[in-house]
């Protein structure tokens, strides 16, 4: 954001180039002839000498100034001062010319040429102040644009992506003089119950005032930031030991802890504040970020309001298990997760005949975590349900967004976990979503796994052909890794059977993968099913799976997942220009 709000000012765009050195060659030009116009009609003399340097000028000077600024990175403001004295200069070459002319009238030529001189200043100048009017805009905008990217606009604080800066910064140049520095992770207690009860504007409010308090209880080498929500972090620097830190966190959590007075209404809120502490609780800004969050979140457990240092003890399962779990909620509620996309190829045109929807985690601290890693957690919590919701309308809106952009409808493949699927409203979430979405059902692909048989067979046999007769595409997950009877995939009424990616991922090198990855090609065109094999990776894979009449593939060979805005922009050529 900073490198393209600097460009703007700077003669290095080309359609800005060319339309800046028109003006100036026309102004240029337009001053010359009006000079020129003046003395005729004044009855000055002109001889040859004067056309050639008004020549010289337009043709020679001007293109100069403007390949010097487009080198240079010149800036407007200076760009039309260094021309005027170019002109000048050269006007007082052609005096110095003239006075080797063994006739020439060295007072009459003197005179012409103030005349010259008056006469482009009289027409250049309204340029230059016009010139520095647009460069004094153009900065005032790069400033707001600036704070823009780098600020949070409630506060005026500085965000994460500022505060990481501030944070590597400081790292270095502590790591030169052997100094320690401290990470304060800052969350409010009981803030959402301000918002639910007062209203989102009341909320703001005390965020501005505690903003306020925390700014002034800092030093001036001390940076604050708002990443976010009800959350704060706190950059100590120059710290002589951990004591200093925990004098500040006090320090911090008394100021929070004061009662807020927000338009006749008196409320205390407290805070729980987490210490991390560099070099000895991590040596980059990640790790002390994510040590400062648990500890913080470790106070939230013994009772919300306090502070606490990282300890390594804090990454025991159950906490960690405790901290995960809030941050999905959180996640939830804050529109954290997005959706990748990957699409699926019929390999005998390299035609995109799908996609498949997957869960990422865009965590504003720690970035993008897989699914493998929240997954399991989301379901023994029972928030896979939201979030398979979630997902279920997202992926049907994109599908019909991507066939209202043109492109040749295809099927959206979501994947459904178990716990979602046994929901007594299941079909009517799917149904809502395809309602919601417009999408036809018949591009509407669910992918379930083996595990869904093990319970309450009767039922899923019956959601699994509801949801067939509205037309939507049932398909078997990871096939072969579960433990169904063979008798239940006679039985169910699905669609395709994905070979799951460990058996392709040996199959060129492990006969027992090759064996089981044929052996369910054949028995799936023996039932009448499509078959798909995901992970193909290389082109020894997907050479195997064409001689056995694999139709379908699914892999890093095509794509690997994208969000959706940088898959639209490749799926005209991802088929055909796949990389191994």
């Amino acid at each position: 954001m900073s490198n393209e709000v600097g460009e703007g000012n700077k003669w290095t765009s080309g359609s800005m180039n060319n339309a800046s050195l028109l003006c100036i060659g026309l102004v240029t030009f337009c001053s010359y002839t009006v000079i020129i116009s003046s003395r005729i009609v004044l009855g000055m003399e002109l001889d040859l000498l004067n056309y050639l340097m008004t020549g010289f000028a337009l043709l020679v000077i001007v293109p100069f100034v403007y390949v010097l600024a487009r080198r240079r990175a010149m800036k407007t403001a200076y760009f039309i001062p260094l021309l005027i004295l170019l002109f000048v200069i050269a006007e007082l070459v052609e005096v110095g010319i003239r006075m080797f002319t063994p006739y020439a009238d060295i007072h009459k030529g003197m005179l012409y040429t103030l005349y010259d001189i008056a006469g482009l200043l009289l027409f250049m100048l309204p340029m230059l102040c016009f010139a520095l009017m647009d460069n004094r805009q153009q900065e005032k905008l790069e400033s707001k644009l600036f704070f823009l990217a780098y600020h949070d606009m409630l506060t005026g604080l500085p965000n994460r992506k500022m505060f990481e800066e501030h944070m590597e910064t400081a790292i270095v140049r502590h790591k030169l003089n052997k100094h320690s520095l401290a990470v304060l992770f800052i969350d409010l207690v009981r803030f959402k119950n301000v918002n639910n009860t007062f209203g989102h504007y009341f909320g703001d409010l005390l965020l501005i005032e505690a903003a306020d308090r925390l700014r002034s209880s800092l030093r001036s080498i001390d940076h604050i930031s708002r990443p976010g929500g009800d959350e704060f972090c706190v950059l100590i620097e120059e710290l002589t030991n951990a004591e200093d830190a925990h004098k500040v966190a006090q320090k911090l959590l008394t100021q929070l802890t004061l009662p807020f007075k927000l338009q006749g209404h008196e409320l205390r809120i407290g805070c729980s504040i987490g210490i991390a502490l560099y070099p000895d609780d991590g040596g980059d800004p990640v790790t002390l970020m994510k040590n400062a969050d648990t500890a913080m979140y470790r106070v939230k457990e013994h009772g919300k309001t306090g502070f606490q240092r990282y300890t390594a003890e804090m990454n025991d399962t159950a906490i960690q298990t405790l901290i995960m779990e809030e941050w999905l909620n959180k996640a939830l509620e804050e529109e954290q997760f997005v959706l990748f996309y990957q699409p699926q190829i019929k390999i005998e045109n390299n035609r995109i005949i799908g996609m498949e929807a997957l869960l990422r985690w865009r965590h504003p601290n720690l970035g993008l975590i897989p699914p493998g890693e929240f997954i399991p957690l989301a379901e023994e919590t029972g928030l896979i349900i939201p979030i398979g919701e979630w997902v279920l309308r997202t992926a049907c809106k994109q599908n019909v967004a991507w066939q209202q952009a043109g492109f040749e409808p295809m099927k959206m493949a979501v994947n459904i976990s178990p716990i979602q699927f046994h929901q007594g409203c299941f079909v009517e979430v799917v149904l809502d979503a395809l309602q919601e979405s417009g999408l036809d059902p018949q591009y509407l692909e669910l992918e379930i796994t083996e595990g869904i048989a093990m319970f309450h067979v009767d039922q899923v046999i019956h959601k699994l052909q509801t949801l067939r007769n509205h037309g939507v595409q049932i398909s078997i997950d990871d096939f072969g890794t579960g433990y169904s009877s063979l008798t239940y995939l006679k039985r169910f009424p699905i669609h395709k059977l994905k070979i799951a990616q460990e058996f392709v991922r040996g199959l060129t090198f492990d006969p027992d993968d090759a064996a089981i990855v044929q052996a369910i090609i054949a028995m799936a065109h023996s039932l009448k099913l499509d078959v798909i094999a995901e992970g193909v990776e290389t082109n020894e894979q997907l050479e195997f799976l064409t001689s056995v009449h694999c139709r379908e593939i699914q892999g890093y060979i095509y794509s690997r997942p994208l969000p959706a805005h940088e898959l639209t922009q490749m799926m005209p050529t991802i088929a055909t220009h796949y990389v191994v």
